[in-house]
């Protein structure tokens, strides 16, 4: 099967190299808040929107209006244009659908500064050759694998980055067997990250909440401080803005490498995941300014995402209970449900009179009813449940 797969890394840029970058980065951005605002003029005249064909065969016109656009790679702009498209065309998507869809906003200078080249780059050991700047050199810390089909240079915290999308073929994974003991189900939390039951034993193990944000919170509040103090568009403020960004970044980079290692060891050591569906989006909405912090403070979503993906490519099994499913409220011992308030931490079942950890009966629950829909077995409360919309799994 083709796989595609990013490879990012630091570049040691020069001064020259740096000015090429910021360069690149604003003429993309010039070209794509300049098509984003006929686009808006022309769907109030006329009710009708550009096309990107239209606003592409400008770009001839353009550079002989504005000749600095001359000493930018064509295919930069090209691609600026198919980005603001493709934005449209979600915007459209997502009307159509129903769903409360986001106008495209103008990008701001200094603001995830970004390029990218459709082809024409090429790597040799540490350099990467990009069309009209010349050879960079970047901290390459692994090989790359398969075809370059993009490449991305783009500015976080106080670094440039090259990121190549590749476009990689390999071999059909084997799917793992059904057995319960290489199970876990999965319940993640904000006191502790996350809560699993393996095994037929439902073995407890509990993975602390790391709290980056939450760790660094007094040191982003002051760098904030310092920020808004400064005068808008001077030379300390652009500093105090890079300062602020380094360590926004760094805070990003902790919490991509934890959920990339924890990840990555649940996928060594399980073959079948039983996890919940969350609307993280509905939830940050919903929630007050303290909570929905932590919310995104923890990463629930990236670390989802990375488990989905590496159990995809290993052949392992993932079974996702609908955001409706009440895992918390069953009882793991007797299947008795029953209301639980979010501020109750402790199950006590008025059935069977069980006392357990919130988040472990979640799991245990969890991993129960994924099993049984990989290899039935007699829960007639579960599947009476999953009969309803509501409780639908995925």
């Amino acid at each position: 099967m083709i796989k595609r797969r990013a490879y990012k890394f630091r570049i040691k840029s020069s001064r020259k190299h740096r000015e090429k970058f910021q360069q690149f980065a604003g003429a993309a951005r010039w070209i794509a808040n300049r098509g984003l605002e006929f686009r808006t003029k022309a769907n109030k005249e006329n009710g009708k929107t550009l096309t990107y064909y239209e606003q592409n065969n400008e770009l001839v016109v353009l550079k002989e209006e504005f000749p600095w656009l001359q000493d930018i790679h064509s295919q930069v702009l090209q691609q600026s244009l198919k980005n603001l498209d493709r934005a449209f065309q979600n915007f459209f998507r997502n009307i159509k659908q129903g769903k409360t869809p986001g106008y495209p906003k103008f990008k701001k200078k200094g603001i995830r500064d970004s390029f990218r080249y459709p082809q024409g780059v090429r790597v040799e050991g540490s350099q990467a050759y990009l069309p009209k700047i010349g050879w960079v050199q970047f901290r390459k810390s692994r090989e790359l694998q398969g075809t370059i089909k993009e490449t991305t240079i783009l500015y976080e915290g106080n670094a440039w980055y090259i990121s190549f999308s590749c476009e990689i073929e390999i071999a059909d994974p084997v799917a793992a067997p059904i057995d319960e003991k290489r199970a876990v189900g999965i319940d993640v939390g904000l006191k502790v990250f996350a809560t699993t039951a393996s095994g037929k034993e439902n073995n407890l193990n509990q993975v602390e909440n790391p709290r980056f944000l939450n760790k660094n919170l007094s040191k982003v509040k002051y760098l904030s401080k310092q920020f808004s103090k400064k005068v808008k568009k001077s030379k300390n403020s652009s500093k105090a803005r890079q300062k602020l960004s380094k360590h926004h970044a760094r805070v990003k980079n902790q919490r991509n490498d934890f959920t990339q290692k924890l990840s990555t060891q649940m996928i060594k050591n399980h073959d079948i995941f039983c996890i919940e569906t969350l609307d993280i989006s509905k939830l940050l909405i919903k929630s007050s300014k303290g909570l929905s912090r932590s919310i995104s403070d923890a990463g629930w979503r990236s670390f989802l995402h990375c488990l989905k993906y590496k159990a995809e490519e290993s052949g392992k099994h993932i079974v996702e209970a609908g955001k409706y499913f009440p895992s918390s409220q069953i009882c793991s011992s007797c299947w008795h449900q029953k209301e639980m308030p979010l501020e109750l931490r402790i199950y006590e079942c008025p059935n069977c009179g069980l006392k357990i950890d919130r988040d472990y009966n979640s799991a245990i629950v969890l991993k129960a009813v994924g099993m049984s829909v990989l290899k039935p077995v007699e829960l007639p409360l579960i599947w009476g449940a999953l009969k309803q919309e509501s409780f639908a799994f995925r």
